[in-house]
């Protein structure tokens, strides 16, 4: 059977190749929000955020699938390292490749998305599990479960050059959720700057290979920080005045209405704000939880 994970071998290989930085082609995204201002009034006002109050956030991006064996131990790793570095860590799980297909057997509910598919293209090496954090060295760069913590204690040892902060609205009579995201930069950041708002969800029930465990197919897996979507898209729209660049003490703001998919649960859906500047690296990450 094939097991889903490429041979380390291999991953050594592909990591040849991941020594310079991936340029995005032609990344520019105009600059519109789609805030119903009309109907929810003026925005909220922030002040801009002291750099001595200023948190950095790391991505961790789980590429993974339902028919991947090895997956289940990666996804454990991630959960390690959110853990030990509380609120300073965002995992994404997102499910691509072919370990993703369904079939008319156990594994029929298709987790792919549109945005998760955009990621896994532009990886240099595909392979699950593999994952980025804060896409390091370009947006095609990758690293194997063994690596993740090292990469993600190198990030956190930056200083933040961009401070964030947000506020939301849920309007459960339109089926609207209002999202503001406002940043002050302490440093400069090369543009485009774009903010890409994606939806995750936790708490989905449903079958998993794992060859850890015994049967391997395990009917009632829980499925945590999957990717279910977006407001924009995968990369984004550009961030408001910073969409162009920015530079220390500017500030910029987004904000956004979205009409909810009631295929997904609010109370465990989490929305992340990812920040990222022209080669397609993580500036930073917000991170928005439904009380």
């Amino acid at each position: 059977m094939f097991k889903g994970f490429q041979p380390l071998a291999a991953l050594a290989i592909a990591a040849s190749f991941m020594g310079g930085c991936d340029q995005i082609e032609d990344p520019v995204i105009p600059v519109t929000t789609n805030y119903l201002e009309a109907v929810y009034g003026p925005a909220p006002t922030f002040d801009a955020l002291p750099e001595s109050e200023a948190v950095k956030r790391v991505l961790v991006e789980d590429f993974t699938a339902h028919q991947c064996g090895n997956c289940p131990a990666a996804a454990i790793i991630a959960e390690n390292i959110a853990a030990n570095y509380a609120d300073r860590v965002s995992v994404m799980a997102i499910h691509a490749g072919n370990l993703a297909n369904t079939d008319d057997d156990h594994f029929d509910t298709d987790w792919t998305t549109e945005e998760g598919d955009v990621f896994w293209d532009q990886l240099d090496f595909q392979a699950n599990p593999v994952g980025r954090i804060n896409r390091i060295n370009g947006v095609g760069s990758f690293w194997a479960p063994a690596q993740w913590e090292e990469k993600t204690l190198e990030e956190l040892a930056i200083a933040p050059v961009l401070g964030l902060q947000h506020d939301y609205e849920w309007v459960p009579a339109n089926g609207h959720l209002n999202l503001h995201l406002h940043g002050t930069f302490y440093g400069d950041v090369e543009g485009p700057v774009q903010v890409a708002w994606l939806v995750l969800e936790s708490g989905i029930i449903d079958y998993q290979l794992d060859y850890a465990s015994d049967p391997e197919v395990v009917e009632d897996y829980e499925f945590n920080h999957v990717l279910r979507g977006s407001v924009h898209g995968a990369l984004g729209l550009g961030f408001g005045d910073a969409a162009s660049g920015a530079s220390a003490g500017d500030v910029a703001t987004q904000s956004v209405t979205f009409t909810w998919n009631d295929e997904w649960l609010l109370e465990n859906a989490t929305i992340l704000a990812v920040l990222s500047d022209a080669n397609g690296y993580v500036v930073n990450v917000d991170e928005i939880h439904f009380d």
